[in-house]
């Protein structure tokens, strides 16, 4: 299952020669790069090509199989620059092209003419390869090993047991044989069970595959996807219902009873929606695997990075009529989950979308995403005029992110410097207190920076900032965040502002009673003002609002939900393709988006879909808060399921019940 290139190409030629490129996405510009140098293109040649994409189209001459860069134009014949071009080739050939054709360079290397005929840009691939063994691989070929060994994991220092542990027999005896995912994962599940989560531990402490989002929620996708492959239904009850009890028989295990819970339902929600989709009888399970290239490129997917959904989770194969379908899964622990989580970097963004003309608007949104490498001197300048035209003094100071950073920067250092004798004075205190009173002094500081669960924080953190406080103590001159930032080198901790601005954070709260502590309620006003400044702009001001909802167009799951190209479970709801065609009574996305809608009132705020003479109906809540309260760099744009929304859901779930 080796990754088609002519189709990367192909998909890349046409979106350039059309007049329509969309590449922004990283992964085809390397690839492109990679296809560039297999077919011996010097790497001054490369980088001018990758430079002038919007420019430039790619070719491949029927023939010989190589590939060319064309200038763009309206003929259907042209001439074209050798394989070997270099970037004064290039550039002879691009100065010499009439209105309407592309003229030979004046060099002594030959020129191919090819008849070009413009491939529509190819979809993603949902076939599998019917004829692959996944069973065999999955149980005994190289997906049933795990990278982090027994011996690794049991000398991991951060690893602590849980005061009741489950055996592995246990777990497995409710397992299928042979098991439909990776064997290594049955190993990874039983780690995660009885490890308490407490420390600074990561899923790569329990295996070589990486996953993304929290340890519990990481863990619980592997739960979850494991749980789903046991047909059996009173089985499948059995392993949940040993998983609840064991998140309740120990207190500080990773995955909670809560998640257990949602597991469950998950899976009860998943075979509800096949026996919709295909009748109760006429499907049965395969196979499943987690997001991860190897694993889906076994269940007979051709090619992962091209044709992998838009935010799936796992991965479920089953059949039906003698054939391999396959099911992918964006996981939700339940109906208040986030369809989506951007930041501060948005806002300008969002302005821009908002206020741009047609062709400004195109020609940005191509650009989009891209590096600063991949952009031309013309892209860059385009980029910063177009900022400076629309993200001007009319944005009101405390939305604009840069304008808040620099402002909570300078009253960190007022009150470091201001209140420095004393906030040593605070951390000698400190340092001679039993642990017992440091661990509730702690538990204060977590309730002031809201470092939830209190208790968990404050154990988990102590050593590290007794090491740190130590580190102060030692260190002479007046406190200021460039001095927090070379006592945390010293301490092997990030050095990042958000750090250095926490840091700062918990000294001046140190003592609940100091001035230090009223400085940094100052710093707090200034995070939620911005935050509240930011919803503000965006829900009262008309082209905030249409920035907005372009600018969360390709990030919103609703397009790939609505395609058919994956479904999402939010615990025993499925907004799945025929569910959300049912509510919105539409059949893609582009007809929905034409009735989205910002809604400020009732609260929450809210995207809405609204049609004149019909219900409307709320999706998703807006909210807006700060990420790290007083110390971090960013406010938070969040649009959570709206219980309206939800309640849509299972209205339509449980119909034909």
């Amino acid at each position: 299952m080796k990754n088609n290139w002519n189709k990367i190409l192909n998909e890349l030629s046409y979106r350039v020669s059309s007049g329509i490129p969309d590449l922004s996405n990283e992964q085809h510009l390397m690839k492109l790069w990679d296809i560039l140098k297999e077919h011996n293109w010097n790497i001054d040649a490369r980088v001018e090509l990758l430079k002038n994409l919007d420019e430039m189209s790619i070719v491949k001459n029927k023939k010989s199989g190589n590939i060319y860069p064309v200038k763009k134009f309206k003929p259907q014949t042209q001439t074209i620059v050798k394989k070997d071009a270099t970037k004064d080739d290039i550039k002879k050939a691009q100065q010499g092209a009439g209105e309407d054709e592309f003229d030979t360079p004046q060099a002594s290397t030959s020129v191919d003419s090819v008849e070009i005929e413009p491939e529509e840009a190819p979809e993603k691939n949902k076939e599998l390869d019917q004829d692959v063994e996944t069973t065999n691989e999955f149980n005994e070929g190289k997906l049933s090993e795990d990278g982090v060994s027994d011996e690794d994991f049991e000398n991991n220092e951060k690893i602590q047991e849980v005061k009741n542990p489950m055996s592995i027999e246990e777990l497995e005896n409710t397992l299928p044989k042979p098991l439909p995912f990776p064997k290594k994962y049955v190993k990874v599940l039983h780690r995660l069970l009885n490890t308490e989560n407490k420390g600074k531990i990561t899923i790569s402490d329990f295996t070589d595959a990486a996953g993304g989002g929290t340890l519990e929620s990481t863990a619980g996708e592997i739960m979850t996807m494991i749980g789903m492959s046991i047909t059996d239904n009173e089985k499948a009850n059995k392993f949940y219902d040993m998983i609840e009890a064991h998140a309740k028989n120990n207190k500080d295990t990773i995955i909670s009873s809560s998640w257990a819970k949602s597991g469950k339902e998950v899976r009860q929600g998943i075979m509800d929606r096949y026996d919709r989709a295909f009748g109760k009888g006429n499907w049965s399970f395969k196979n499943a695997a987690w997001d991860i290239k190897e694993e889906v490129e076994a269940l007979g997917m051709e090619d992962y990075k091209r044709d992998k959904g838009f935010s799936t989770d796992v991965y479920f194969t089953i059949e039906v009529d003698g054939k391999t379908i396959l099911d992918e899964v964006s996981l939700k622990k339940d109906d208040k989950a986030n369809l989506l989580n951007a930041t501060s970097g948005r806002m300008s963004d969002i302005i821009i979308r908002g206020n741009a003309t047609t062709e400004e608007f195109e020609r940005y949104d191509s650009l989009y995403g891209k590096t600063q490498a991949e952009l031309s001197k013309d892209d860059k300048k385009f980029l910063k005029e177009i900022r400076e035209k629309y993200y001007t003094e009319e944005i009101p100071d405390n939305v604009k992110v840069t304008k808040v950073k620099a402002r909570q920067e300078k009253l960190h250092n007022d009150s470091l410097s201001k209140n420095n004798d004393a906030i040593r004075k605070d951390v000698d205190n400190f340092l001679s207190m039993s642990r017992e009173e440091q661990l509730k002094s702690m538990v204060n500081i977590a309730r002031e920076l809201n470092q939830t669960p209190f208790e968990k924080w404050a154990e988990t953190n102590l050593d590290d900032y007794k090491k740190l406080f130590e580190e102060i103590k030692n260190t002479e001159g007046e406190l200021s965040l460039d001095n927090l930032k070379s006592t945390l080198k010293k301490s092997g901790e990030k050095t990042d502002m958000r750090n250095m601005q926490k840091t700062s954070a918990v000294l001046q709260v140190l003592n609940p009673e100091s001035e230090s502590k009223k400085d940094f309620n100052k710093i707090k006003e200034n995070s939620h003002d911005h935050a509240q400044a930011t919803a503000d702009y965006l829900l009262s001001n008309e082209t905030a609002k249409k920035g907005l909802l372009k600018s969360i167009r390709e990030d919103f799951p609703l397009q790939s939900l609505l395609s058919g190209e994956e479904s999402m479970h939010l615990g025993d709801l499925s907004a799945d393709k025929d569910t959300l065609k049912n509510i919105f009574g539409v059949d893609s996305f582009e007809q929905l988006e034409q009735n989205l809608t910002i809604r400020e009132t009732p609260e929450p705020a809210s995207i809405v879909y609204s049609v004149e003479g019909k219900e409307s109906i709320p999706i998703a809540e807006v909210n807006t808060r700060p990420d790290g309260i007083g110390y971090g760099g960013t406010w938070k744009l969040e649009m959570k399921v709206h219980k309206e929304f939800a309640g849509k859901l299972k209205e339509q779930n449980t119909k034909g019940k």
